[in-house]
């Protein structure tokens, strides 16, 4: 992985953009980023980790990333070109923060952003747009987590000093803060959780076995007794109850088992026992069917008994009843001979109903008849001359229907001819209303036109005055904006002569500042001079020679004083300087720009200067007069339009009038010809029916008489056929009366029964005969005929069936109650036996996980946790890779070593380190190098860990690495090793940069990154780093 390009806005310590083109820097390989103490250099990092990752170091947190030095409308984001696999990739990421609403007071939570892009020449193609994706896709493409990224990209040199000093218990804390061994951590302790859970489920296991046993004696107590479950040999002895209390035992009783035999023995007892249960419940079934047939076979001879008795009663009941029911037997024979004549009678007086019935209609008929012929007009003479008194003759009936009839089409013509004349007075009626409400719109359309013609020499003079308004507009405008601009700058005046004041204070708050930061420079580059022995001093080595004086003997060499001036100090005054020569020169520039502004200000307002509030009023006044004259100009063109709409409707109102005029002689001369139509049509009428009749009643009064006649007529043909239908019905009725030996109609009336009497009759008779037949066969049944006269004794039987089944119950629920004990038991013996199966390899288990639990936790030999034995072999490997720089840098005198020399019991064994001499050839504690030897073996340790992070991730390669701190603990001799250290890490395109504020470096690299802070946010310079 290697990055090209980092753009940062609003982010951390930054506030403005800042761009890092690190293709640029890596033309020399090695660059250096220097600044002054907590302006931001490792924050560059840090926004690289969060553009990948979403995450910055440990110490900081994705809140509150936010530069607090950003203005408000500022977003804050990370933006990163990469390459990784052959591709390149832009990454941008958002964090979360507190933003300005846009609209209204307050602020909004705006969440987190990432979107990952691969970059193809000038086009970007989308990889991820969320959060979470963009970092798993980051960790695919790159081949590290975040945690693994930063251990291998920043090396924190002083971090990894500390870890070469520290003791092993501080070895193992700063270790695992590199490592992530808290798994392994986790790994001992949920082993040990395992072994505890282990060893209570064998404890509840056995606390089981023990209740399972408990109840299997339970189950054997109520039958503890039982001579049967008795083993030869067994004697007197005490047991437990399962609640634990001693009791006596019986010769048979075993106690509470201890174990799977004494449960299989309990087992066999209990067996004993069901099957002598189920001898007794043999003999008692045995017993109880013997009962049940003594009692069967008493019970049968009562029942013949009974029987017996039953049928001499009802024998004697029925033999005095026999001579009544024969009488009723021959008078249901005579019955049904007359009732195969009923339908023959039944149709007689059926017939005669009829015909009776039909002679009161006809005479109804002929009343109403005659009523409606009397009250009818203009009938002819043939139907008034009809007799009604009695029904006419068929012919007669027919001739007055057929002249009712010709009448009714005559009189139907003189009904058209009088609708016609009611037609015509109606249209005659509804022209005269038309007539009348013509006239009444053309009076409405005279009254609308006046109107009119009176508004539109209203709208001409109001369209007269708006035309004037519009022509002074241009004058009311002009004068309006020239009072306008001076109420304006007459008010501006006063504001720009108080910013004037403000402007100039400023200007000597800046000036005396500028005064008191040279004057501070100018004192501290002379203390720096004073104490430029003692630097020079600091420097010197026993054996090198003195950079002065040339000697190699250093007897007093001078010491730095207690407030000696270093370089950090020389920075920050300068720093201070340039903000105060800065501010200065802006409140040169700020001064004269108000300046500037203020003449042109008086220039504008003119007299008004001096009386601004009359300068004010006067501009409102024009606006009031422009206001006026705009708002009566804007009605213009509604007023021509409306004075065109007027003209339009007056033509419109006066065409109106001209058809109304038109419409009232149409329809007046309409209703003049329709009255004269309607007397003709009605003259007609009156001298063919009368003067006042009106057809239409006519009418009505002939169609009543035509139906009253048409009723006589079917009257008249239904009288017919009734009396012919009488008669055959009479002469049927004789021959049948005759044929079956009845005398007369009303003989047969009184023979004649009911259907429901007769059914009656005759079960009577039938259930009588078969009662009397069937008690005489019972009497003659053969095994009633050798029975004593005494009842036999159920009673007895009875009892005695009774008191054996209650034996039998008794034994059938003992053997039940023990067949449940023996499968209860039964149950029990077997899960015993297969829990106890069970135990013993949770024993074994148990003892397994303890083991290795205690191993891992270093409780046993030779005690040393997962986590330590994993931190050691990940410190042995770094170790490996650190010799190899090592050796380079001290010219192969030096190579760490890892010794398992512990402290007590051996339990911080396996991560001491040592350091070998080849000089000496001996092994001495690191804490006895110097500390140039110091920072050469932890830059080599924070090397050897990058390389075990990375063989550790697959072998994933970054072409980029970050140097933190340490380099001034080097003289210059060890300096140019480390240099050269650096330089060989370059070889093969690698970028490496080195993040200090040592000025000996800048001599060194020539390019790389000034980090300068101010109270306005941390900016980048970037560019050579030779010093001024």
């Amino acid at each position: 992985m290697k990055p090209h390009h980092l753009v940062i806005e609003a982010f951390g310590p930054y506030a403005e953009r800042v761009a890092i083109d690190f293709d640029a820097l890596s033309d020399e390989g090695l660059f250096l980023i220097h600044g002054s103490t907590g302006a931001g250099k490792t924050f560059l990092l840090d926004a690289m980790s969060f553009a990948l990752y979403g995450e910055v170091s440990g110490e900081r947190g994705v809140k509150g990333l936010r530069s607090d030095h950003a203005p408000p409308q500022a977003v804050p984001r990370v933006e990163l070109d990469f390459s990784a696999g052959g591709a390149r990739y832009r990454v941008e990421r958002t964090p979360p923060y507190t933003a300005t609403k846009l609209r209204g007071s307050g602020t909004t939570e705006k969440l987190a952003a990432a979107a990952l892009f691969r970059v193809l020449g000038t086009e970007q193609q989308p990889v991820a747009s969320r959060t979470g994706e963009v970092t798993r896709e980051v960790e695919r493409i790159v081949g590290l987590n975040a945690a693994q990224f930063r251990q291998v990209i920043l090396l924190p040199q002083g971090r990894f000093a500390e870890v070469l000093r520290a003791k092993a218990e501080e070895r193992e804390a700063l270790l695992k803060t590199l490592f992530e061994t808290e798994i392994h951590e986790r790994a001992g302790s949920w082993l040990e959780d395992q072994a505890r859970t282990a060893q209570r489920a064998i404890e509840e296991q056995k606390r089981h076995l023990a209740w399972l046993r408990e109840q299997a004696a339970e189950e054997w107590l109520p039958f503890a007794d039982q001579p049967h479950g008795r083993a030869e040999g067994e004697g007197a002895s005490r047991s437990q109850d399962p609640m634990g209390a001693e009791r006596p035992a019986s010769a048979s009783d075993p106690g509470t088992p201890t174990d799977q035999a004494s449960l299989d023995r309990l087992l066999e007892r209990i067996r004993r026992v069901v099957a002598a249960c189920e001898e007794t419940r043999r003999l008692a079934s045995e017993a109880l069917e013997q009962a049940q047939r003594q009692r069967a076979s008493v019970v049968q001879a009562a029942d013949r008994f009974d029987r017996r008795a039953a049928a001499r009663t009802q024998l004697a009941q029925l033999e005095p009843q026999q001579p009544e029911i024969e009488a009723l037997a021959l008078q249901l024979a005579a019955a049904d001979r007359a009732e195969a004549l009923r339908p023959s009678l039944e149709a007689d007086q059926a017939a005669r109903r009829d015909l009776q019935d039909q002679g009161l209609r006809l005479r109804r008929e002929l009343e109403r008849a005659a009523a409606v012929r009397d009250g009818a007009r203009g009938l002819p003479d043939a139907v008034v001359a009809l007799g009604l008194l009695s029904l006419p003759e068929s012919a007669d009936l027919q001739d007055a229907r057929t002249v009712l009839a010709t009448r009714r089409v005559e009189v139907e013509g003189l009904a058209r001819q009088a609708e016609e004349a009611r037609q015509a007075r109606d249209r005659a009626a509804r022209a005269l209303a038309l007539q009348q409400q013509a006239q009444a719109e053309i009076a409405q359309v005279q009254r609308q036109l006046q109107l009119l013609r009176d508004q539109r020499l209203s709208a001409e003079a109001a369209l007269q005055a708006a035309r004037s308004a519009a022509d002074r507009l241009d004058g009311l405008t002009q004068a309006k904006n020239s009072l306008a601009e001076r109420a304006l700058a007459s008010r501006q005046v006063r504001k720009g002569r108080r910013l004037e004041g403000e402007a100039i204070e400023t200007l000597r708050a800046a000036e005396q500042r500028l005064q008191l930061t040279t004057t501070a420079l100018r004192t501290l580059r002379e203390r720096q001079l004073a104490g430029m022995a003692a630097r020079l001093a600091g420097d010197l080595s026993t054996g090198s020679p003195c950079p002065v004086c040339g000697s190699s003997h250093h007897p007093q060499p001078a010491r730095s004083a207690a407030d000696a001036v270093d370089a950090g100090q020389i920075e920050a005054a300068e720093a201070a300087l340039n903000q105060a020569n800065q501010e200065q020169q802006a409140a040169v520039m700020h001064l004269a720009d108000i300046r500037i502004r203020l003449e042109a200000v008086l220039e504008k307002a003119g007299a008004a200067a001096e009386d601004p509030a009359a300068a004010i009023q006067d501009a409102e006044q024009a606006e009031l007069a422009l206001t006026a004259a705009r708002l009566q100009a804007e009605r213009l063109p509604q007023l021509e339009r409306n004075l065109a709409e007027q003209g339009r409707q007056i033509t419109s109102l006066e065409s109106s009038l001209q058809a109304a005029s038109t419409t009232a002689a149409v329809q007046e001369r309409s209703a003049a010809d329709a009255i004269q139509r309607a007397g003709e049509e009605e003259v007609a009428v009156a001298a063919e029916l009368g003067e006042g009749v009106a057809p239409r009643q006519v009418l009505d009064s002939l169609a009543a008489v035509a139906q009253a006649l048409e009723t006589l007529a079917r009257c008249s043909e239904a009288d017919a056929r009734l009396r012919t239908r009488q008669e055959q019905a009479a002469a049927r009725l004789e021959r049948d009366l005759e044929a079956a030996g009845i005398a007369d109609a009303a003989a047969l009336a009184a023979a004649l029964r009911s259907e429901q009497e007769r059914t009656g009759w005759r079960r009577r008779i039938e259930a009588f005969r078969e009662a009397l037949t069937s008690q005489r066969a019972i009497l003659a049944a053969p095994d009633l005929l050798e029975l004593p006269e005494l009842r036999p004794n159920t009673a007895a039987a009875e009892l005695a069936e009774v008191a054996a089944d209650g034996a039998r119950t008794a034994a059938v629920e003992r053997h039940s109650e023990a067949r449940g004990a023996e499968d209860d038991i039964h149950r029990l013996s077997e899960e015993h036996r297969r829990l106890a199966g069970d135990l013993a390899d949770q024993e074994a288990r148990s003892e397994l996980l303890s083991d290795v639990a205690n191993r891992c936790q270093g409780k046993t030999v030779p005690y040393i946790s997962l986590q330590r034995w994993v931190l050691s072999a990940y410190l042995a490997e770094i170790c490996a890779y650190a010799n190899q720089r090592l050796d380079l840098m001290t010219s192969g005198r030096y190579q760490l070593r890892l010794t398992d020399a512990g402290g007590r019991g051996g339990r911080n064994a396996g991560l001491n380190l040592r350091v070998r001499d080849a000089f000496t050839g001996e092994e001495r504690e690191v804490t006895s190098l110097s500390g140039g030897e110091t920072f050469q073996a932890s830059l080599a340790l924070a090397l050897g860990v990058a390389d075990t992070v990375q063989a550790h991730s697959g072998g994933v390669h970054l072409d980029a690495l970050f140097v933190d701190e340490g380099f001034g603990s080097l003289d210059p001799d060890n300096l140019q090793l480390a240099m050269d250290e650096l330089d060989r890490l370059r070889e093969g395109g690698r970028l490496i940069g080195v993040i200090s504020h040592v000025a000996a470096l800048r001599e060194r690299i020539r390019s790389g990154l000034q980090v300068i802070a101010s109270d306005q946010g941390s900016t980048l310079r970037v560019g050579s780093t030779a010093m001024p």
